[in-house]
């Protein structure tokens, strides 16, 4: 079965980035897919930990923002 496609999201990290249970964050570094609001509240990141959620606290951090995309499914 196909993965619904993506619709990558306009982003300006002056005002945060967005979030909401069908929207997820991909790393431009590596290329993992990090849920924007995880379902357990634990940290999650990816592959090469440049992006990371705080499922607790509700933050998203971006070490290296060069190819980092938000996008709805």
């Amino acid at each position: 079965m196909t993965p619904p496609p993506r619709m990558y999201l306009e982003l300006d990290p002056r005002e945060g980035y967005p979030a909401g249970k069908d929207i997820e964050y991909e790393c431009g570094l590596c290329g993992g897919i990090v849920a924007s609001m995880p379902a357990n509240e634990v940290a999650w990141d990816c592959g090469c930990r440049n992006v990371r959620v705080d499922g607790d606290a509700g933050r998203v951090s971006v070490d290296d923002p060069r190819g980092f995309r938000a996008f709805r499914r």
